[in-house]
């Protein structure tokens, strides 16, 4: 069977055996505490379904038909339906057994779902009786079995809907319009909406902010807690500030208003840019289960602050605290952010000596954070161009929420929480957002901040920023929370040397450097999964094109990290 044949009779058979599912266990005692849950749950799984049948299957515009899709990605679209079709196997045999699936020859039944979906609930209820009294059969409806099957079942469907965001904005126009109410079935809404925001510039009434910004407890790389006060407001809120200082030709220069205006546009359209996001990096308690958007750990941006006497700008963010619990007053005179860079740098006050290293649950969660933000960041041709150590904030997720306190004492636990985990937030974004948008080819000869650049783009930039140079970056990165030392450290002497003689190490080599340490050291500390996602970023090992980049990149590199949290 072809790939689109199998696909169909995939979607079909699936389609039928979880209206079976939720048939049978309507009427099971059991599920009477959660039955409005696990139906709520299969209910999404049915719209998704069907929305994946319109796009894939469709008999006039699907995606699988011959031609479509490159063969790359419509083998790993049939993969995953398989696999879909494979973990409702059991269930599947059962409902064949008392004549409860149709067969692939009436599958334009799907063409009218409600009218499938009650034929096959009647029937149910027909044989219900009959089916307790068959002792496994009966069995498969165990409460944990089925919430096991349930869990697999989302896993499954959600990384289709991954898939779907990396397809190109003309391949989906095809066949779905950004009106479609089938987006919310696949959460592709924020992700066509951010790929709109990307090629439009900051309206003329979008300016700095007014109001009061008070600035709380110590500066960390750039950053500082602090409360915004926005004007005619009595109350603050709690926020991150990050600093940008105005680049060299804004300083102090006798610049008229116009070229003034021109030099501050892109921090303008940044902070619009940010402000109009959709990022999103936990669970929200008006979302659907199964339905929780693309997974991207960056801050919600409230705009800029313009400040001309300090000759710098200043973004405010909201502190990423989860819906279920209001940010605790974290932000006393004594409490400052974190980032990566500081955090590995961290040394005990005493001894001067480093610190502990976090678990390798820790660090793997880390490296997951910042991979899967840049997956999905990029799915909306968004780059993010300052992928670095000391732009990265540290926070730690409990149950209770997220919060900024409480890093280094469960870094130093000997017994750290089990629930508690550390999460890496992306943030100083560089200004150029757009793939398609021009880049910067200006020449940027910082010793450390060009470490972590692909050697495309260190100094005087060669070419046009790509996914890939993102990816390079995030290869460093993984490099230092592996090995737990800074590329400051690792560096020291180029660093120095550079600085002293005004001239950059030559970037092919600082690459094939970097490469042989994640390739000799990097499997004694974490693994040789985590090695080989590291050298994977380093070296570039992807297919061409945007999809297939993206697909392995998962694979490859977001995939792997995301089991090392499990271990």
């Amino acid at each position: 069977m072809d790939v689109y044949g199998t696909a169909v009779t995939a979607i079909t058979q699936a389609y039928q055996v979880t209206v079976f599912i939720q048939g049978v266990i309507s009427d099971i005692k059991s599920f009477d505490e959660d039955r409005a849950e696990v139906r709520l749950k299969l209910n999404v799984q049915l719209s998704t379904l069907l929305f994946f049948r319109r796009i894939f299957v469709h008999p006039d515009h699907g995606l699988l038909l011959p031609g479509k899709l490159d063969p790359f990605i419509a083998q790993t679209i049939e993969g995953l339906l398989v696999q879909m079709r494979k973990t409702l196997t059991e269930y599947e045999l059962v409902a064949v057994k008392y004549g409860l699936v149709i067969g692939d020859e009436e599958d334009g039944g799907l063409e009218r779902p409600e009218q499938v979906k009650e034929s096959l609930l009647q029937r149910i209820k027909t044989k219900a009786t009959s089916l307790k009294l068959k002792g496994y059969d009966w069995s498969l409806f165990d409460k944990k079995r089925v919430h096991k099957i349930l869990e697999a079942y989302t896993s499954w469907s959600a990384d289709l809907r991954n898939l779907m965001q990396h397809l190109s904005q003309d391949t989906l126009s095809r066949v779905v319009d950004e009106n479609d109410q089938g987006l919310k079935a696949t959460v592709l809404e924020p992700v066509i909406k951010r790929r709109k925001l990307i090629e439009a510039h900051a309206p003329a009434d979008f300016q700095s902010l007014k109001g009061q910004v008070s600035e709380e407890g110590n500066v960390s790389g750039g950053y500082q807690l602090g409360s915004w006060k926005p004007s005619g407001s009595t109350s603050g809120t709690p926020v991150v500030i990050e600093f940008h200082e105005y680049e060299g030709m804004l300083k102090g220069g006798d610049l008229e208003p116009d070229e003034i205006e021109e030099l501050k546009e892109p921090i303008r359209n940044l902070a619009w840019l940010l402000k109009n996001s959709t990022f999103s990096s936990h669970k929200s308690s008006e979302t659907e289960p199964g339905l929780e958007p693309p997974q991207i750990y960056a801050m919600e941006c409230l705009g800029f602050i313009d400040q001309p006497e300090e000759e710098r700008n200043v973004f405010l963010y909201k502190l990423p605290t989860s819906d279920e619990v209001d940010q605790p007053q974290d932000t006393a005179a004594t409490s400052k952010l974190t980032t990566l860079h500081s955090f590995i740098n961290a040394v005990d006050r005493e001894n001067k000596r480093p610190l502990k290293r976090p678990s390798l649950n820790d660090r793997f969660s880390m490296a997951h954070c910042l991979a899967v933000t840049l997956l999905n960041v990029h799915a909306s041709k968004w780059v993010h161009k300052n992928v670095w150590s000391k732009g990265i904030l540290l926070f730690l997720q409990t149950p209770a929420g997220v919060r900024t306190s409480g890093l280094q004492a469960h870094r130093l636990s000997s017994t750290p929480k089990s629930q508690d985990r550390i999460l890496a937030y992306l943030s100083d974004w560089g200004y150029a957002r757009s793939e398609q948008q021009g880049t910067d080819m200006r020449g940027d000869f910082e010793p450390e901040a060009n470490l972590y650049r692909h050697p495309d783009r260190q100094g005087k930039p060669t070419r046009q920023f790509q996914r890939r140079h993102d990816i390079y970056a995030l290869g460093v990165v993984l490099l230092e929370i592996g090995l737990w030392v800074t590329l400051s450290r690792l560096m020291e002497s180029k660093i120095r040397d550079a600085e002293k003689n005004g001239r950059l190490p030559r970037p092919k080599k600082v690459a094939s450097d970097l490469t042989a340490l994640a390739q000799q050291n990097l499997p004694k500390e974490m693994g040789d999964g985590y090695a080989q996602a590291t050298i994977n970023c380093l070296t570039g090992n992807f297919r061409d094109g945007d999809a297939e980049l993206a697909l392995e990149f998962q694979e490859k590199v977001v995939n792997v990290l995301a089991q090392g949290i499990k271990l």
